[in-house]
């Protein structure tokens, strides 16, 4: 005689509910990051972005950036708006990402702090392509510098279009005479990437050399810089 199953022994067992795929990756990434591993960009990206999307896959987001700015330098030098519009980020995500880029910007301008000595113009132009390099808009910067080129303080002069910003000696020579700088090295960006100076460059840089010659300070070299290189208005011998 078949006995019919009443209930009275081990419950049935429930169909479990299964978990996504992304949360056991996530945290299979956590563990391998923890243990000391490389990560390759894109999973790196997958981490951080994991604090602010917790809820969702983010390896599409990750690779989502490096597909529209082709690589991380350019993610953390881009602004909130690019970011959400090109890079498809969330509000949070987009902010996330702009403090981290900012917070590694600060990071490298302590090393050119009051003080300085500014030896030599590859070490300049280094510190200038991390801070402007990779702008989408066009920034007039100045080094205002001592008699013993000792760096008294680094600004951000102007910013302007992708293409254009508006610069007004007197505004450089007024810093200049607040700071009693005795030297100058001028640089601005070329958000499209071309490092060769336009008319309007090589003219703005004749206006402020005149002013500056004026006034007993010496303007040391002006810089055009972009993400994959550097342009020296002196070693082109236009500093004349």
């Amino acid at each position: 005689m078949v006995e019919l199953d009443l209930g009275q022994g081990k419950a049935p067992k429930t169909q479990e509910k299964s978990r996504p795929y992304h949360a056991g990756h996530r945290g299979r990434l956590r563990e391998r990051y923890e243990k000391g591993e490389t990560l390759p960009d894109y999973e790196l990206l997958e981490l951080l972005l994991s604090f602010s999307i917790p809820h969702r896959d983010t390896k599409p987001y990750a690779k989502g950036l490096l597909t529209a700015f082709a690589n991380v330098r350019r993610v953390l030098e881009a602004d909130l708006a690019t970011l959400r519009e090109l890079g498809g980020l969330p509000p949070q995500s987009a902010l996330q990402m702009r403090a981290i880029g900012d917070l590694l910007r600060l990071s490298q301008k302590e090393g050119f702090k009051r003080g300085r000595t500014i030896s030599s113009p590859e070490d300049v132009a280094v510190f200038l392509k991390e801070q402007i390099g990779g702008r989408p808009r066009e920034v007039f910067s100045t080094l205002f510098l001592d008699h013993r080129n000792h760096l008294l303080a680094f600004e951000h002069l102007q910013e302007g279009t992708v293409d254009h910003t508006a610069v007004y000696p007197r505004e450089i020579l007024k810093k200049a005479l607040d700071l009693h700088a005795t030297g100058l090295i001028l640089a601005h960006n070329h958000p499209a990437g071309s490092l060769e100076p336009s008319e309007g460059d090589k003219a703005l840089t004749r206006q402020i050399l005149t002013a500056a010659r004026a006034m007993g300070v010496t303007v040391h070299d002006h810089l055009i810089v972009a993400a994959e290189g550097h342009f020296s208005f002196r070693q082109a011998g236009l500093l004349v």
